[in-house]
C-alpha cells in the first residue's frame, strides 16, 4: 500500500523559526511608514485623471512602496537567522570588464574557481536590494525584490540576471576591500512578490520560498501576513479615495501628515532601520567553519536551497 506523505512530514525544518507573533509589531511599523509615504504626496493637476488625479496617483505608488515594504519584511526575518548578517548599503557595485567577459563565455548557473578584482575601472553598476552574509557558511546572497514578475519581458530578465551575476563576481573582493565578511560562495536571487513564478534553474524564487533561501522555518507565512496587513490599510485608503471623488465623504486634510521623500538613499536608510545590522557593529559569533583566507576561489550561481538541520 503507498502511503501519501503530508506536507508537513516533507517539509524542510531548520533551526530558525519567524514568529508572526513577535514579527507583527515590527510589521505594523512598516506598513505605517509605507502607507504614510503612499499619502504623503500631493499629486499636481492631471487633465487625463481629472478629479480622480489623487486616486490614481495612490495607485500608482502602491506599486513602488510595496517593493520596498516586501525588502524590509525580508530583512526582518532575516534576523532569526542569528548566522546571517545584512550587509549595509554602501554605493553601487561595479559590473568590471572582467566579470562581463566570463558570463559571456561560460555557464551563467555556476562559475566556479574564481576570484575578480573589483577596484577597476568600471561603466556600469549594480546596486543589490538585499546583499545578505551567512557568517556560518561564509556564503552571500544577493537579493532583487519584484512586487511582481508579471509584466517583466524575458529579455529585461535576462539582463537583470547578467547584471546580479556580474556584481556576484567581484562581491567577494569588494566586501574585503571594506573589511567585511570573507565569502566562498555567492548566490542571486530574484524574488516573485506576487508569489507565482519560481524557476530556479535562472534564479527566481517565489516571495514563499524565501524561508529556504535565508534558512528560516515559517518565513513564508510571515511574509504572506505582512502582504496581507498592507493589503488591508491599501484598500482602506483607495475606499476613502472613491468616497472623496463621489463626495459621500468629507476629504480628509493631508496638511498635518509629515511628507515623505522615499529617496534611494532614504529608502535603504529605512531597511537599515528595519533591522539590518553593519558590518561593523556586527556581533561577533564563533562558528566551527574555518575561516577561509582571502585567496580562496569563490563559487558564484543562482541561489540554491539547502538541506534544513
Amino acid at each position: 500500500m503507498k502511503t501519501r506523505l503530508s506536507s508537513v512530514a516533507v517539509r524542510r525544518a531548520y533551526s530558525c523559526r519567524a514568529s508572526i507573533s513577535d514579527l507583527e509589531p515590527e510589521f505594523k511599523s512598516m506598513v505605517d511608514k509605507a502607507i504614510q509615504a503612499i499619502v504623503a504626496y500631493e499629486p499636481n493637476p492631471d487633465r487625463i485623471f481629472g478629479k480622480y488625479s489623487e486616486l490614481a496617483s495612490v495607485a500608482r505608488s502602491v506599486a513602488f512602496h510595496e517593493g520596498k515594504l516586501l525588502e524590509w519584511g525580508i530583512a526582518a526575518i532575516a534576523k532569526c537567522n542569528p548566522d546571517l548578517v545584512i550587509l549595509p548599503p554602501d554605493r553601487p557595485m561595479p559590473i568590471v570588464p572582467a566579470a562581463i567577459q566570463l558570463l559571456k563565455k561560460n555557464e551563467w548557473r555556476e562559475i566556479q574557481g574564481i576570484r575578480l578584482p573589483s577596484e577597476v575601472h568600471a561603466n556600469r553598476t549594480y546596486t543589490p536590494d538585499l546583499f545578505i552574509a551567512n557568517r556560518a557558511r561564509h556564503a552571500g546572497l544577493i537579493i532583487d525584490v519584484k512586487r511582481s514578475l508579471g509584466s517583466y519581458a524575458e529579455s529585461k530578465l535576462e539582463d537583470l540576471r547578467f547584471r546580479m551575476l556580474a556584481v556576484a563576481a567581484i562581491a567577494s573582493s569588494w566586501l574585503s576591500e571594506r573589511q567585511g565578511p570573507i565569502l566562498v560562495e555567492v548566490g542571486t536571487a530574484i524574488i516573485d512578490g506576487a508569489d507565482i513564478s519560481s524557476d530556479h534553474e535562472k534564479g527566481v524564487f517565489k516571495l514563499s520560498e524565501i524561508g529556504d533561501l535565508l534558512e528560516v522555518d515559517e518565513a513564508g507565512d510571515a511574509m504572506t501576513r505582512l502582504r496581507d496587513m498592507f493589503a488591508a490599510r491599501v484598500q482602506q485608503e483607495l475606499e476613502s479615495q472613491c468616497r472623496k471623488v463621489i463626495g459621500t465623504a468629507k476629504p480628509v486634510s493631508r496638511q498635518s501628515m509629515s511628507s515623505v521623500d522615499f529617496s534611494r538613499d532614504e529608502a535603504e536608510d529605512a531597511l537599515l532601520d528595519a533591522g539590518s545590522t553593519g558590518i561593523s557593529t556586527a556581533r561577533s559569533r564563533s562558528h566551527q567553519s574555518r575561516m577561509p583566507s582571502l585567496s580562496t576561489n569563490v563559487r558564484v550561481g543562482f541561489a540554491r536551497f539547502r538541506s534544513g538541520s
